[in-house]
């Protein structure tokens, strides 16, 4: 009787408890790029969190959504006279990045009960966080997963934040969060907008030029679909403090060890990995080729 030979089945490797990067502002092919360098090492077993900035502010378009005829080609701040654009790894529609604060969660595909889980594990977090801070959110339905991802699959030239989908966080009807997902290559990676006040009308491919100045902008925020913590609480706590609370309830729902600080694990943000891996995915965001969804470069070594 001859032994037969099987070919040994691949270990999974079980996800890390989470890791938060420190705070960070940056333009958005940086942004971007760390992203995407999460993604890739969330792949390989990490559980990764962080809290951005966008400097200048910034409008993102979703992976797949088309930018007008009149602006292709054109240099990025066409979009928007004096803001940067890029392209997201992440599906759905435009959004504008200013006063706000964003966060980006990578983890791999298969761990913490999967990508609908993810979802709804981290809106539960940052809901947590932001009622601790005193902020009024309305009630979610128990499917919200589900549909908030099949929102976020609908492309136009509205704003992400045109349209609260079931699910996502909202304060009086008005959507207050938004996220979006990509998987790739084993990695999932969930990033999302929390408005510190609402200038979203700033992202409508549809509409208008408008400039980030004061001037140009009066009018533009309130009274919208979106609303931000400014119309919510008075006064706004300083944004260290919120990004200390919704650190800590995201960071906690994903075995962090102990309560999370925005400066906790500060090495990871800079190890060579990481950073080797967002200088390479930087050259795609930086492509005009990619922004205008001509192609997508590869990356460099």
């Amino acid at each position: 009787m001859t032994a037969r030979h099987t070919r040994p089945r691949p270990q999974r490797r079980p996800a890390s408890p989470c890791i938060v990067l420190p705070w960070a502002v940056a333009d958005g092919a940086r942004n971007m790029a760390v992203d995407e360098a999460m993604l890739e090492l969330a792949a390989d077993g990490s559980t990764l969190l962080r809290f951005y900035g966008w400097e200048p502010w910034c409008l993102s378009l979703g992976r797949h959504q088309a930018a007008p005829d009149r602006l292709l080609g054109r240099a990025p701040d066409d979009l928007r006279p004096g803001v940067d654009a890029v392209r997201r790894p992440t599906g759905g529609r435009s959004v504008f990045h200013g006063p706000e604060i964003t966060y980006a969660f990578a983890c791999p595909a298969r761990a913490w009960g999967g990508p609908r889980a993810v979802l709804q594990t981290v809106h539960r977090a940052l809901g947590e966080g932001l009622r601790s801070l005193g902020v009024p959110l309305d009630t979610v339905g128990g499917d919200a997963a589900e549909a908030s991802l099949a929102e976020a699959s609908r492309i136009s030239a509205a704003s992400c934040f045109r349209d609260p989908a079931p699910g996502e966080l909202t304060a009086r009807g008005r959507k207050l969060v938004g996220s979006a997902q990509c998987r790739r290559r084993g990695g999932v990676l969930q990033h999302g907008s929390i408005l510190l006040d609402d200038r979203q009308r700033l992202g409508d491919l549809d509409g208008g030029d408008v400039g980030p100045d004061e001037g140009a902008v009066a009018g533009v925020s309130g009274k919208g679909p979106a609303i931000g913590l400014n119309e919510l609480l008075d006064p706004a706590p300083d944004p260290r403090l919120i990004v200390e609370r919704l650190a800590d309830r995201v960071a906690g729902a994903f075995g962090a060890p102990g309560p999370a600080a925005t400066g906790a694990s500060a090495g990871t943000a800079t190890s060579p990995a990481l950073i080797r891996l967002a200088a390479r995915y930087e050259h795609i965001h930086r492509s005009r080729a990619w922004l205008w969804l001509r192609e997508r470069p590869c990356a460099t070594a």
